[in-house]
């Protein structure tokens, strides 16, 4: 590898998923039918940056570790997302569960689907892809995985990453 080369790896590694305002390229797809309109990329931005929704923050509980530790996490068919959430309390019985959600060309984020993690043990789940966005075509779509537990009846969001869903489940 060049040196070049070597910079632009880690110029793309440092993009990451931060949100904000949405760039000149939306992500290829975000509704029905997809495909990028005229005047936009083809290949699209497929991290989190074209969101526009408030309150789309990534972030993780301080409690939560997610191994591997990525910008982007691709949920192909054999990919997985291992999380350990350390103040996992037995004693309260608590579930674990995930919301998934997809960025429109406009820069929405429209919730897709979620379920429980039926994996759980001591505080550790796995995300195993293939995990696609429910109901539309087109793609590939980036949008977030809310990360969740539950206690009694009370949810709350322990961590929100980025995360590039599979064209097809």
């Amino acid at each position: 590898m060049t040196l070049g080369s070597l910079a632009l790896l880690g110029a793309l590694a440092l993009t990451g998923c931060s949100t904000g305002d949405a760039p000149g390229t939306a992500p290829e797809g975000g509704s029905e039918g997809g495909g990028a309109t005229e005047g936009e990329s083809t290949g699209g931005s497929l991290d989190c940056s074209a969101a526009t929704t408030a309150g789309y923050d990534l972030f993780l509980d301080p409690a939560l570790t997610v191994d591997p530790v990525l910008d982007v996490y691709p949920l192909e068919a054999g990919d997985t997302i291992t999380f350990t959430y350390a103040a996992h309390d037995e004693a309260a019985y608590p579930s674990y569960g995930w919301t998934s959600s997809y960025i429109t060309e406009a820069g929405d984020v429209a919730v897709s689907t979620g379920s429980f993690f039926f994996d759980e043990e001591g505080g550790v789940f796995t995300f195993a892809g293939p995990e696609a966005v429910a109901g539309i075509d087109g793609g590939p779509y980036a949008g977030f995985l809310d990360i969740e537990t539950t206690v009694d009846t009370t949810t709350t969001v322990i961590g929100r990453i980025c995360v590039q869903y599979a064209l097809t489940e």
